[in-house]
């Protein structure tokens, strides 16, 4: 089963729980309180504000992505229930206390939960998209890197010659077995490899044999000084 059918099927089995949690909110809290004043209509818009904001959070969040929303080491989803069971307590106890507490003290209390919520929920989703961005790029460096181990083998496949043939199979075997990784360290020496496997596929159109071992005996150096490279970066 692929990553985005099991997300949209966790996004449909939170929203029958939300909306399971919320009705029986709705049946204790209509039905239980006869007598409603504004600090309880209050507390329920809030509660109100509160599921729409969960619902959000749960499509934003899983919706065409494989990076997790996280902020301080807690996934934006686990604050985001965590808010929802909170708002649940706290509005019920003051529509429970509705004659004794104050429409301000309401309002404040709730704001500064939601506020908090809202805020929380930013700073992780502004890191997800920091971490979906970085898995981006690595992800476009390594199909070009496979890419080109891609090229030398149809290279492979059509030369004749036993010689060539061999040291092509070295330098695709190579590229496609190296460190699929690229920073600013092997950057210098990626374009150079590029641009071998580039000649290369010139100097064998043109049947240069000679000239298209050479040029595979430097890629070959090429990517184990790449290789060198990562591994002492690490």
């Amino acid at each position: 089963m692929s990553k985005k059918k099991t997300d949209k099927k966790y996004i449909i089995m939170m929203g029958i729980v939300y909306l399971a949690v919320f009705a029986i909110y709705n049946i204790i809290t209509l039905v239980l309180f006869k007598e409603k004043n504004d600090v309880f209509w209050i507390s329920y818009a809030f509660m109100c504000v509160c599921f729409v904001a969960n619902v959000a959070v749960a499509y934003i969040t899983f919706q065409h992505s494989d990076a997790e929303a996280i902020f301080m080491n807690i996934p934006l989803m686990s604050f985001s229930i965590f808010y929802f069971g909170a708002e649940v307590f706290v509005s019920f106890v003051f529509m429970l206390f509705r004659f004794i507490a104050s429409p301000t003290l309401t309002v404040v209390i709730q704001s500064i939960m939601l506020l908090v919520f809202i805020i929380f929920a930013v700073l992780a989703l502004m890191s997800k998209n920091v971490v979906e961005d970085i898995n981006k790029n690595i992800d476009t460096k390594v199909r070009t890197i496979k890419n080109l181990a891609v090229q030398v083998k149809v290279l492979e496949d059509q030369c004749l010659d036993k010689e060539l043939k061999k040291e092509l199979h070295k330098v695709s075997e190579g590229i496609l077995y190296s460190d699929p990784m690229t920073t600013d360290v092997t950057e210098e020496i990626d374009d150079m490899i590029n641009s071998r496997v580039k000649e290369l596929k010139y100097l064998c159109s043109n049947n240069q044999k000679n000239e298209a071992l050479q040029t595979c005996f430097k890629l070959q150096s090429f990517i184990s000084e790449r290789n060198m490279l990562l591994k002492n970066s690490k």
